[in-house]
């Protein structure tokens, strides 16, 4: 090579997977209340979505992996392999490199809880996204009910859409899911949603004599979603994975609720603000929501 020429080369660079991460060694608080479940509900005897849940589970894995996905069951105090996900007995699979972004796949699997019910029962559930020699990651537990209506009474289904670059709990990490239509829900417990209210706009014309007329009015209703004792991890997934979602619907089980809420249609308004008073170490928050649309509205020829 002579003086002055420049080479270049076009490099990936690979990213790792963390199987182990380190946490502080830090006692645990005694005050915890200890395991959350994460419910989720299905109905053997009726097929209405209402009364069946979901869960589509992704993740996004550097490209030197290969993944088996295994749906596993908390059976005597261990993790039994049920069966390996590679077709759509349990839902929806999608293969890993179904997307790929960069120099990453993306693998998951969307879980009908009807059809695992019908196989496996009820019981605690979980996918392992297996890298073979290299380790394992998991997604979140889910402890799968029989639907009742007293069994769902004082929860929320939360319905959330991916389709853009949203951000993640790493501050340092973006997560591209333009193009995928990715949609997931999660149903949380203790939590309401309603205490339903509008704010109004006038437009008003004064009139020489100076009576004023209105030629406008508007409003968007406000909705209130209150959440009871949520751990911190469920906190990140509503910061990071709902409130910037594209699209959030909302559907309420409390029979308490004065108004129905049935995929109520929803954007975040304000701020989320957990309340830790007292070292909470569950702490409750409440999030205030406006309509979707803005359609209520009345014009004046």
């Amino acid at each position: 090579m002579s003086y002055g020429e420049i080479t270049k080369q076009d490099v990936l660079v690979q990213s790792v997977l963390n199987f182990n991460p380190e946490t502080a060694p830090v006692e645990e608080n005694p005050f915890k209340t200890c395991c959350y479940e994460l419910n989720v509900f299905a109905d053997s005897g009726n097929s209405s979505a209402l009364r069946n849940d979901n869960s589509n589970i992704v993740k996004i894995i550097p490209k030197q992996y290969t993944i088996t996905m295994r749906l596993q069951k908390f059976v005597s105090g261990s993790w039994v392999n049920q069966d390996t996900l590679t077709n759509d007995t349990y839902g929806t699979y999608y293969a890993q490199g179904f997307a790929t972004k960069d120099n990453n796949d993306y693998v998951g699997y969307a879980l009908s809880w009807r059809l695992v019910l019908a196989a496996y029962g009820i019981g605690r559930y979980r996918i392992a996204f297996d890298a073979a020699a290299s380790g394992a990651i998991y997604s979140e537990e889910y402890c799968l009910r029989n639907f009742t209506q007293q069994a769902v009474d004082g929860s929320v289904r939360i319905k959330y859409l991916w389709n853009s670059v949203i951000g993640d709990k790493d501050q340092s990490k973006q997560r591209d899911f333009v193009g995928l239509n990715w949609w997931n829900e999660i149903r949380i417990a203790p939590a309401i949603f309603g205490n339903k209210k509008g704010t109004y706009e006038v437009e008003t014309v004064r009139y020489q004599n100076g009576k004023e007329r209105a030629v406008k009015k508007s409003f968007k209703e406000e909705y209130l979603l209150l959440i009871k004792q949520l751990p911190s991890d469920l906190h990140d997934v509503m910061m990071n994975d709902i409130l910037l979602a594209d699209e959030i619907s909302i559907t309420d089980y409390n029979k308490i609720n004065a108004s129905s809420f049935v995929n109520q249609e929803v954007e975040i308004s304000g701020g989320y603000e957990p309340d830790y008073s007292n070292g909470k170490a569950l702490p409750d928050v409440s999030v205030t929501f406006t309509d979707k649309y803005d359609n209520r509205r009345k014009l004046y020829s």
